[in-house]
């Protein structure tokens, strides 16, 4: 089966994963402390000026912070890429740090002992970050500080959905059409479980938005080990009520048509360790069946993306470092797990050579792009640049995947302009970016 899958091209591998889904349906981080490290504090509110939350003997704690020379005060927003840190869905604030990327500093958070961001000449769109060649701008358009993760629907036309975060919510929003972007003004339905609503706080939400065509995914988590957490699948339209599955340690999700595929550690009733669980939602009751196998030892759940030829990116934490590692998995492997039910080992599958860490993935054409960058001093992930890598599907006869060498397609030059979410707009890639001029969704292209 494998061979003549890997002959059949996009609609074919469509067809025969529909089936194996079909065949499905019909056949039938975290610890028990309040933390591990600081990214299960973000939720704890704004703490005083000069200081930053830590994690101190797994208890979440305000310590000072020691700004150079020339720092330009508090965080103002930077956050991280819309699914940062690998904690059981903690992440970070995306953006919605004091003032949302509008305060002293314009969202760069402390400058490493450099002038104040303020003076420095930037483009409208882009902000200080340098395009690269082989790639273009298209349009952008303003996006709030509280959406910590977006999706669409495809094209040609392009229906926007967000998933906001406040203090006593986790809801999903539709945000249009593009590029007339805008917050609705009533919540699609909230993400949170009915046990769970009275106690927002004590959630942790996952910096995903997922879509199967029809229908939206989302989820949280919560302190324990496994962290304990739910999916909310959401109907688009409001046609039916929303369903809450149990989903331990959900980080990150992708959709394809009547499936998603979620890096967890379990789904519903099947938990069988961390891995990607298929979601079958072509019919009701839904079906989950493990579809990716992860060693035996990772440190956290990871990230996930898919590309426009279909074939998906799953990665996991490495255990001690945290470091995120990704590899790429043909369609047709995923339709063989689910009819089969025997889960592709992901590291036999091919690795994608990020070069360091990365905290964010989408799909970009035929390839994905990460935002690569590591840890900073005040806990915020630092971009240094995003890129691209191309993925090919192997020719006949068994041949894996290739993965392309890294493309830049954005590069920071400092710390005044950040970028906090990636997502897919069809073949194209929609960044989030914050900086003085405020936070907004910028349409990124491959060619000049």
């Amino acid at each position: 089966m494998r061979t003549d899958m890997k002959r059949m091209g996009t609609k074919g591998q469509r067809a025969a994963l529909m089936g194996a889904l079909l065949a499905v349906v019909l056949g039938g981080t975290g610890c028990g402390e309040e933390c591990v490290d600081a990214f299960d504090c973000r939720d704890k509110g704004t703490p005083p000026e000069g200081q930053v939350w830590a994690c101190v003997e797994q208890t979440c704690t305000q310590v000072t912070i020691s700004l150079g020379e020339g720092d330009a005060g508090t965080d103002a927003g930077t956050g991280t890429d819309a699914g940062t840190g690998n904690d059981g869905g903690t992440g970070t604030d995306a953006g919605t740090g004091t003032d949302g990327g509008t305060g002293t500093d314009g969202g760069t958070g402390t400058d490493g002992g450099t002038a104040s961001c303020g003076p420095l000449p930037r483009e409208s769109v882009l902000g200080t970050l340098q395009l690269q060649t082989g790639f273009s701008v298209g349009e952008s358009a303003p996006l709030s500080t509280e959406v910590i993760a977006v999706v669409s629907t495809p094209g040609p036309t392009y229906s926007l959905f967000g998933l906001r975060q406040t203090a006593t919510g986790r809801d999903v929003f539709s945000l249009g059409t593009w590029p007339d972007v805008m917050l609705g003004s009533s919540a699609l339905d909230t993400v949170l479980a009915p046990a769970d609503r009275s106690n927002a706080a004590g959630t942790f939400p996952s910096y995903f938005l997922a879509h199967d065509g029809t229908r939206l995914l989302a989820g949280y988590t919560k302190s324990g080990f496994p962290a304990p957490g739910s999916v909310a699948v959401v109907d688009a339209a409001a046609r039916a009520a929303t369903d809450y599955l149990n989903a331990p340690d959900n980080y990150t999700a992708v959709g394809t048509t009547d499936a998603f595929f979620i890096n967890g550690g379990g789904l519903d009733t099947v938990s069988e360790g961390k891995g990607i669980y298929a979601l079958v939602t072509s019919a009701k009751p839904y079906a989950a069946v493990k579809v990716v196998d992860f060693p035996a030892q990772v440190g956290a759940s990871g990230f996930s993306a898919i590309a426009s030829n279909n074939i998906t990116v799953f990665g996991y934490a490495l255990p001690d470092t945290y470091v995120n590692v990704a590899y790429a998995v043909a369609y047709a492997k995923l339709g063989e797990a689910l009819a089969s039910r025997t889960p592709v080992v992901l590291t036999d599958e091919p690795k994608v050579d990020v070069g360091t860490d990365f905290n964010a993935a989408a799909g970009f054409g035929n390839g994905v792009a990460m935002a690569r960058g590591a840890y900073g001093a005040s806990f915020n992930f630092e971009v240094t640049d995003v890129s691209r890598f191309s993925l090919t599907p192997g020719l006949g006869g068994g041949q894996p995947i290739s993965v392309g060498t890294r493309e830049p397609v954005l590069t920071a030059t400092d710390a005044c302009t950040s970028v906090n979410l990636l997502s897919s707009l069809g073949s194209d890639l929609l960044v989030g970016v914050t900086d003085v001029n405020g936070r907004r969704l910028v349409r990124i292209r491959q060619g000049q």
